[in-house]
């Protein structure tokens, strides 16, 4: 018998309709396993979403870590007309009275008039000194380094000009026509200790040149000091931009004050803006992590579900990883914080939870809080680090640092310094000038002198930097010093310069100083410690990790992440740091946790359900296989059954045709 080519043809069977009604029943399990599936990955990318809002969360988290935010510094003054200020983090609240007196001026000189700014004049070098002219005396500046300027040969007027503009040397020159020529003008920095003296190596420079004792050039503008008084005390300074009359101030005089005018109110206060916006940015971001959170686990119970259906229910309904991390969160915020300061709980400055499970923030509270102790409010969040030593800043720390009191002690530094002999009084009177002479990284001075006068340390430290800062072989070399009041209350001799070939050395001279009291020891005869490369030492007694001026606690120790920077003083005991992290700190700590690579919660829960997608994709295609071999089962039954009953028809309709011819015959 022929094989058939299409089920049903033999038979006239629905063959193709009655195999397509059964393999839909047996693929009813292939249909529940995709639409399993299909939940395994809503709440794959449900968990995804939970964590790009944990993420989220987090980065404002850190930003409450930064006590720059807590002690942003707001200065203001009354009569910027005449005064501008700005402050840093440094600077101690108050009030100041500020006068301007006179506004610093820069020195400017002219040289003869020249008919052409391209004629030819000459070539070589020109030489500037600056320093303090009096008449005809002029006294080098020890803090700038004489500057040489190569004028090529046959330079023009604009020649000098763009050469000397070109070396960058803190003198700009200009052109100006008169009238009756072609001048040029040097114009210095501010200040009466930047006035010029300019040297040339070829005659055909001479009129470029300016000599106090000699030949001078026109001064069109004489140099003058900044002159303000700031609470009554009469400062001078050779800029009118000043940061170093008052720590973390920084004062632009802008025009002298009348005679009539009243002093300039200068108002320092620490501003609120910076915390509270970082605390509100912080606030919208957990309401936001919240929406998500309830967005992909409550159920809404307010919607009706149609006739015979049930009610819709998000990927992670009832998960109890959303509990979890609910739960871990809000028990951060109800720990006690042990930062030794008024607050110990966010609630106590106006953060808490409403009865929707939103975060709320009372403004009025955290004001109060700020304005009463915002050294406390910088506790509770973020991380402080107070060191005693004042040559030594705390930098930053991270969540794995321990509370704690640490004492720093240094085996290196980067300048070379030497520690005074003896611990100074209030007040120190050299009845006798000092002779004395030091040597500075390998470089000798000249017999210097201490002048007879009364001093106090700080006085006395200045006196001593000024004296040899102006000795003429360091000046040359580039060498130069500073001269502090350690913490002990002895003097501190650095070197401005860094590494291993900085160094000081104090001849003699400094260690019989002639003072009412009798002989006094400033400086013993000797070598001090030479600098290095990097400072090197230990925080808590734990080893750590050096890079340039800064020190850094090793990983593994209580002291982790703990990070100063030098900025002087010599080797030893430096004192202790007082370390302290707060909320912020240890919210970011549970949130670390939570979003830990592999083994966090959401990545632990995201890799089970992945594990859970591939098993169903295992599972779909055995079912698959599975089914292939039944329907192929099927079609080959009923392609016999085709055959049977198609072979049964066919022996009936004979047998009807012979019992048919039979009939007729009889």
């Amino acid at each position: 018998m022929a094989t058939l080519s299409s089920a049903g043809i033999g038979s006239n069977l629905p063959i193709d309709n009655m195999i397509s009604q059964l393999m839909a029943v047996e693929s009813r399990p292939l249909q529940q396993l995709n639409t399993k599936e299909a939940n395994v990955q809503a709440q794959i990318s449900a968990l995804g979403q939970v964590k790009g809002a944990l993420s989220s969360f987090q980065s404002a988290t850190k930003t409450l870590q930064d006590s720059s935010k807590f002690n942003a510094i707001q200065a203001t003054s009354s009569s910027e007309d005449n005064v501008k200020v700005s402050g840093s983090n440094t600077a101690g609240t108050g009030s100041f009275l500020l006068r301007v007196n006179q506004l610093a001026q820069s020195q400017k000189l002219a040289t003869t008039a020249f008919a052409s700014t391209t004629t030819a004049i000459g070539g070589g070098t020109l030489t500037f000194s600056f320093g303090t002219t009096a008449g005809a005396s002029f006294a080098l500046n020890p803090e700038k380094v004489p500057q040489t300027v190569s004028i090529p040969a046959g330079s023009s007027l604009s020649g000098i000009r763009d050469a000397v503009n070109k070396a960058n040397i803190g003198v700009t020159a200009s052109i100006v026509n008169d009238g009756t020529g072609n001048r040029l003008v040097y114009t210095t920095a501010t200040g009466t200790k930047s006035t010029l003296k300019v040297e040339s190596s070829d005659a055909s420079l001479s009129a470029f040149t300016n000599d106090p004792a000699g030949t001078m050039l026109t001064e069109v503008q004489s140099a003058k000091d900044a002159i303000f008084e700031l609470d009554g005390m009469t400062i001078t300074k050779q800029s009118n931009t000043v940061s170093d009359a008052v720590d973390g101030l920084t004062f632009t005089l802008v025009k002298p004050h009348a005679a009539t005018d009243s002093a300039a109110k200068i108002d320092v206060s620490r501003s609120s803006s910076g915390i509270s916006k970082a605390i509100q940015d912080f606030v919208k971001s957990y309401n936001e992590l919240e929406k998500t959170l309830s967005d992909v686990s409550n159920v809404d119970t307010s919607a009706t579900p149609a006739k015979g259906q049930q009610r819709s229910a998000p990927p992670l309904a009832g998960d109890a990883s959303i509990r979890a991390i609910r739960n871990q969160i809000r028990t951060a915020f109800s720990a006690v914080q042990n930062v030794d300061g008024a607050f110990t709980r966010p609630a106590e400055i106006g953060l808490a939870f409403d009865k929707d499970g939103k975060l709320a923030l009372n403004t009025t509270k955290l004001q109060d809080a700020i304005d009463k102790s915002p050294d406390d409010v910088l506790k509770l969040f973020g991380s402080v680090g107070t060191p005693t030593d004042g040559n030594i800043k705390f930098s930053a720390a991270t969540g794995n640092t321990q509370t704690g009191n640490y004492a720093i002690n240094l085996t290196a530094v980067q300048n070379g310094t030497m520690l005074g002999a003896s611990v100074l009084g209030s007040s120190i009177v050299v009845t006798a000038p000092a002779s004395f002479s030091v040597k500075i990284n390998g470089d000798s001075t000249a017999s210097l002198t201490l002048p007879a006068a009364t001093y106090t340390p700080a006085t006395l430290a200045s006196k001593l930097q000024e004296v040899i800062n102006a000795d003429s072989t360091l000046t040359t070399k580039g060498d130069k010093v500073t001269v502090s009041v350690d913490s002990s209350g002895k003097l501190l001799l650095s070197s401005t310069k860094t590494g291993t070939s900085s160094t000081v050395e104090v001849i003699g001279g400094l260690d019989s100083v002639t003072t009412d009291v009798g002989s006094v020891s400033l400086f013993s005869t000797g070598t001090g410690v030479a600098g290095s490369d990097k400072v090197s030492g230990t925080i808590g007694g734990y080893s750590a990790l050096a890079d340039g001026n800064k020190l850094t606690g090793a990983s593994g120790t209580p002291v982790e992440g703990l990070s100063v920077t030098v900025n002087g003083g010599t080797i030893g005991d430096r004192g202790t740091v007082e370390f302290s992290k707060g909320f912020a700190f240890a919210l970011d700590g549970v949130l670390n946790s939570l979003l830990a690579s592999k083994t966090g919660m959401i990545d632990a829960k995201t890799d089970g359900l992945n594990t859970t997608v591939k098993r169903i994709g295992e599972q779909r295609d055995r079912m698959n296989d599975r089914l292939t071999k039944t329907e192929a089962r099927y079609r080959k039954q009923f392609n016999a059954l085709d055959a049977t009953v198609s072979q049964m028809q066919s022996t009936g309709n004979y047998l009807t045709q012979q019992l048919a011819a039979l009939t007729k015959s009889s």
